[in-house]
């Protein structure tokens, strides 16, 4: 439930093994505060004790998703009892599929926020600037890592080097998004993912993760995934799988 102390916190949503992360300042582009950060880092928490949930959503209202950290706050020297990066480090961390369902515009951190999650889903018409440069910052480091693992270092200096507004069709060529809809269909195509992740054995799909994000960082173990496979080969998620197919055959 929202704050009534702070009614634009993010709130955590639990409901038919779907999480979903709702950002509440859309009157100021759904940018982050100092204790936004400790919500989020409560709510991931909250997710990785909950063995129901099956997918992660963050989601926002208005024409901006996320502009990332309150610059205001940046500029007075105010000093989080957690860090921007510790919150999206927190969400690609998540055990399960996440997704970032796009409705607005994504800015400086809001970028790499949508980018620690597993998909990005968003409504045409949508941008995204990054201008880390442009007030004097090098970005941190899990945050560049996220994207030129996922995107290639010609793709991220394209983001970061230069500070231009990219739009919806250009994300998707360069591989930010994983899909473009309608902002009609938006809902409905979040809906529809949920469900097909929720179809999976949950131990499989989190192995799965997690062996994919090992083989695209910069340290690949391919005993250790090959290790997963095992394990999932004698895992009861898999022989009850199989009893059921014959059974059914």
């Amino acid at each position: 439930m929202t704050s009534t102390a702070d009614p634009g916190r993010p709130t955590l949503e639990i409901e038919l093994g779907r999480a979903r992360i709702r950002l509440h300042r859309p009157d100021k582009r759904n940018r982050i505060e100092p204790l936004d950060l400790e919500a989020i880092l409560e709510h991931t928490a909250s997710i990785v004790s909950d063995a129901s949930i099956r997918s992660v959503t963050i989601e926002a209202t208005g024409s901006s998703w996320c502009s990332g950290y309150h610059l205001g706050a940046l500029a007075a020297g105010e000093s989080p009892r957690h860090g921007f990066a510790e919150a999206c480090d927190a969400v690609a961390d998540l055990r399960v599929p996440t997704i970032a369902v796009l409705g607005g515009s994504v800015h400086g951190g809001g970028t790499d926020l949508a980018m620690s999650c597993d998909f990005r889903i968003a409504a045409d018409q949508i941008v995204l600037a990054m201008p880390a440069a442009r007030i004097g910052l090098q970005y941190y480091a899990t945050g560049l890592q996220r994207f030129v693992d996922r995107i290639g270092p010609a793709a991220t200096k394209r983001i970061f080097l230069t500070g231009e507004t990219i739009s919806t069709a250009e994300l998707l060529r360069i591989g930010y998004l994983t899909e473009v809809v309608s902002s009609t269909e938006l809902e409905a195509r979040i809906d529809e993912l949920s469900a097909a992740i929720a179809q999976l054995a949950p131990g499989a799909v989190s192995a799965t993760k997690a062996a994919i994000d090992q083989l695209a960082g910069p340290d690949p173990d391919l005993a250790a995934v090959q290790a997963g496979h095992l394990a999932s080969l004698r895992s009861n998620e898999h022989r009850d799988a199989m009893a059921s197919l014959r059974k059914r055959r």
